[in-house]
């Protein structure tokens, strides 16, 4: 069992550095994207002074997570191959991003909204991808800087034209399969989380698509998981959706999630589930504090944060009305 108190110690440092919940509705009442620059630079964003670019703001959010996430994995060590649960996870978010544009052919800064940048895949490489034409050079680039997720990638990027769905489900089995690895070594709290994801992945996709009944949606169920099997999942396909979500409900009886999925928000769903997910990482951390749980807690509250800033720049930028502040943000 690996010791993790000095990972910990850092982990709970670094909590000090999150916004609270009131900080974010006050960034949310900037009247500009002068104002916003103004106010996340005196809470230690990396904004220069004057800025009221939104992709400028944005890429700040960004620099700011991945500094304090290189924070943790230094300290973590070696245990960091251990949670590809967390840190592979945002690479797996970015590269979704990333060959989604690709193949729309969005422009870059779009395609870079609210990704974190991690050790296997730094600023530099993110806007380098953001930039590819295609999914084919984003393959190339993956396996010539030998990403753990190239090989899974490198045949269905390069398919012509390349599907859309394959390059999601080789994402997430290459994801699933490597969290999986590191839960086996890492001990119960760990391999915990990492079938809570795995399960919440499956249910994500079983809200996302019952009652469409689309010909290849089993090839899109993780393995790993506990509490959903894939013999419930395919048979939750064929439901509509509000009846998926009532077994869902009953299938994840007695655990945080539940709730959420019995309701099952067609807006704000992800930031819901984030925060069940919060609630239960920090009832694991006040269980066993110096175990691994306080290092997931804040990694997911991190993201939980990069992912609410980098909304309140971008529909400000737009012109959108402010949306209600993620419930997972300033968890307990």
């Amino acid at each position: 069992m690996s010791v993790w108190v000095d990972a910990v110690a850092r982990a709970r440092g670094l909590r000090t550095h999150r916004l609270p919940a009131g900080a974010l509705a006050g960034l949310r009442r900037a009247p500009d994207l002068a104002a916003l620059g103004r106010d996340l630079r005196l809470r230690g964003f990396p904004v220069d002074e004057g800025e009221r670019r939104a992709a400028a703001l944005d890429l700040a959010t960004r620099r700011r997570a991945a500094a304090e996430l290189r924070v943790l994995i230094r300290w973590c060590g070696p245990r960091a191959a251990l949670l590809p649960v967390i840190f592979e996870d945002e690479d797996r978010r970015s590269l979704r991003a990333l060959l989604r544009g690709a193949l729309q052919r969005a422009p870059a800064d779009s395609r870079l909204a609210g990704l974190v940048p991690t050790p296997t895949l730094p600023e530099r490489a993110l806007a380098e991808l953001a930039v590819a034409r295609a999914p084919a050079a984003v393959g190339t680039l993956l396996t010539v800087w030998g990403h753990p997720f190239a090989p899974a990638l490198r045949p269905v990027v390069a398919a012509d034209p390349p599907d859309p769905l394959a390059i999601e489900i080789a994402l997430d089995r290459a994801w699933a399969s490597r969290a999986s690895a590191g839960a086996r070594q890492g001990g119960p709290e760990v391999q915990r989380f990492v079938t809570d994801a795995l399960d919440l992945a499956n249910a994500a996709t079983v809200l996302a698509l019952a009652g469409q009944a689309p010909r290849r949606a089993g090839e899109q169920f993780l393995d790993g998981g506990h509490q959903l099997d894939r013999p419930t999942y395919s048979m939750l396909l064929a439901r509509d959706r509000a009846a998926a979500a009532r077994i869902l409900a009953a299938t994840f009886a007695g655990t945080p999630y539940a709730g959420v999925l019995r309701t099952a928000p067609r807006h704000g769903f992800d930031d819901a589930l984030l925060a069940a997910r919060l609630a239960a990482v920090h009832d694991a951390a006040r269980r066993a504090p110096l175990g691994p749980a306080p290092v997931l807690w804040y990694a997911l509250e991190l993201r939980g944060e990069t992912v609410a800033v980098s909304r309140i720049v971008w529909r400000l930028a737009l012109g959108a009305p402010p949306e209600a502040l993620p419930a997972a943000v300033g968890a307990p």
